[in-house]
């Protein structure tokens, strides 16, 4: 399984990298992408394990702006080989006719050679039906959209009837799904949010759980502790001490945010070790 960081700047990939020598699987929109994609593809994919591009249809969806279809097939023509996979334009979360129109508009403009973009299905009442109709059509990979709630029956029925096509989740890491059903991907910006709330996602080995911790948090949660309070505050200061050399003023002052991130994006690659593991 391969957990991808949701990221929208390119040069957390350089710090984590400096900082951890880890590389990461990591997802951009192209909602994002003005500005990335040399460092993305170019300077910085030494940096990085496996790299996708996410359309940007739900981050534009949010953000009342227009992507065209066109302008979209446009960049994968020009720049889509620079990406391990590459999705649809599934700009219709309740009309999944016309995400099949963008797919074929879309291919039908690529050259012969390049890649088939990653169909999203959108299709709450008959996923199924939708996840094996592109099934039958030898996609592979196949995602869910982050709008489309699958339920553990449908996600079993794809398992059993099409095991060898590699599901990509969008938009959430739910653990129990997660373990319970073992998708190819799955990817999140929870990293990155938990972070600007001023949190630290941190894995304990010893209860292979993990457990969203407060530095001074703008987070409403009176279930999230503080590091201060924190029962095994000791085991997380030699945590952050021996991976990173951050104490934990290093978390809360100027630039505290980005470190938070880093520690975070550490919490991904750990999440992604022990699903692999289990």
């Amino acid at each position: 399984m391969k957990i991808f960081a949701a990221i929208g700047d390119a040069e957390i990939v350089r710090k984590f990298y400096e900082k951890t020598g880890i590389k990461l699987n990591y997802l951009i929109s192209y909602f994002y992408l003005d500005g990335q994609v040399y460092k993305l593809t170019k300077k910085y994919r030494k940096y990085i394990d496996t790299l996708f591009l996410d359309s940007g249809a739900y981050s534009a969806e949010s953000g009342n702006i227009n992507i065209s279809v066109g302008e979209y097939r446009t960049f994968l023509k020009l720049y889509g080989g620079l990406f391990d996979e590459y999705f649809n334009l599934d700009d219709s979360f309740d009309d999944p006719d016309k995400n099949l129109w963008n797919q074929e508009f879309i291919e039908n403009g690529l050259p012969s050679s390049a890649k088939r973009p990653v169909p999203v299905i959108h299709n709450n009442e008959n996923p199924f039906g939708e996840f094996s109709m592109y099934a039958e059509q030898k996609y592979n990979p196949i995602a869910i959209g982050s709008t489309t709630p699958i339920n553990d029956n449908v996600f079993k029925r794809i398992k059993n009837e099409y095991p060898d096509i590699r599901v990509h989740i969008f938009g959430r890491l739910d653990w129990e799904e997660l373990k319970k059903h073992k998708p190819y991907s799955a990817d999140a910006t929870t990293w990155a949010i938990a972070a600007a709330n001023g949190n630290i996602l941190y894995w304990d080995s010893d209860e292979e759980k993990y457990h969203k911790i407060s530095m001074g948090s703008r987070d409403k949660d009176d279930n999230v502790p503080h590091f201060k309070t924190f029962e095994k505050r000791e085991k997380v200061e030699e945590f952050l001490k021996d991976i990173f050399q951050y104490e934990y003023n290093d978390l809360i002052k100027k630039g505290g945010a980005e470190r938070r991130m880093i520690v975070n994006l550490y919490f991904f690659k750990q999440m992604e070790n022990y699903l692999n593991r289990v």
